[in-house]
């Protein structure tokens, strides 16, 4: 699931001594490439050899970006470069996050990749004690917003800074439907209502009359225009609801069949006991 960027480093002095080259920033940003060489996520810094967690990777890093920002160091402000970046993470990572657990970035930086005299991100991990100053808050959110596109459930603020996760803005048959159906029953009330003029005024030879011109809405065009509207709306929000249920019932499945997985599968350390021939009843006689 594709996040919106959030801060992972800045340049400087880090809490532990080592400085983080800002030109290291630019170039990382410039040169990164997931076709290249794409950095994963992992937990601390540590790659895992197998799939099992925790030590598994949890998503991947799509793209890199750097801006000059203020940080402020006890009332004195001060200029820095910073690195953005956007993630593709795991469910796992969602469900690590939402337990409160590795909630900041924390870069793995090559000075000179492959040789080839630039800086490169080679992975990031999430941690709970990252050593680049200003580093945002992971918060993975679901948004409500997928459905209706250009419409976000939490605001950046209303989260304190804290980068959201955030759905592809793609827009479904369904919703493409509604919204055009509403623009339809518009542009047919505009062209409906809309003023005529013709190319060439007839020339006035005589008074107009009253009962010749234009009248305006009646209670029937009204009722005809609000008739559409109301069926086209109804009709795109059965669809939608019909889209709900049948989501909805292939997350119980996948639930049903993930309980019974669980329910079935031994622990990793559980180990069967060995068979036991037995001794057919003759036992040796031993001194306890």
């Amino acid at each position: 699931m594709k996040t919106k960027r959030f801060l992972l480093a800045t340049s400087g002095a880090t809490v532990d001594g080592r400085t983080i080259d800002a030109e290291h920033l630019r170039q990382m940003a410039s040169s990164y490439d997931p076709k290249v060489y794409s950095a994963r996520l992992n937990i601390e810094h540590i790659r895992g050899i197998s799939s099992e967690g925790p030590f598994r990777a949890y998503g991947d890093v799509l793209s890199l970006e750097t801006e000059e920002v203020t940080v402020t160091f006890n009332g004195k402000p001060e200029q820095r470069t910073a690195l953005y970046g956007v993630f593709d993470v795991t469910e796992d990572a969602q469900a690590l996050n939402a337990a409160g657990q590795k909630l900041y970035p924390s870069i793995e930086i090559h000075p000179d990749f492959a040789g080839k005299g630039f800086a490169y991100l080679m992975g990031c991990a999430l941690t709970d004690s990252p050593a680049s100053i200003a580093t945002d808050r992971l918060q993975f959110t679901s948004q409500l917003s997928a459905a209706v596109p250009g419409i976000e459930r939490f605001s950046r603020e209303e989260q304190g800074d804290a980068a959201l996760l955030e759905f592809d803005t793609a827009t479904t048959p369904e919703t493409t439907g509604l919204l055009s159906g509403l623009k339809g029953v518009l542009d047919s009330l505009a062209d409906r209502f809309a003023p005529k003029t013709p190319a060439t005024p007839p020339a006035q030879t005589t008074p107009a009359d009253p009962a010749a011109a234009p009248q305006g809405f009646t209670a029937e065009d009204l009722r005809t225009v609000f008739t559409e509207l109301a069926t086209s709306i109804d009709t795109s929000i059965n669809a939608l609801r019909q889209e709900t249920r049948e989501t909805t019932d292939a997350l119980e499945m996948k639930l049903s069949k993930l309980q019974e997985h669980r329910e079935t599968t031994p622990a990793p350390t559980f180990r069967a006991r060995p068979e036991s021939a037995g001794t057919n009843g003759n036992y040796a006689k031993t001194d306890c």
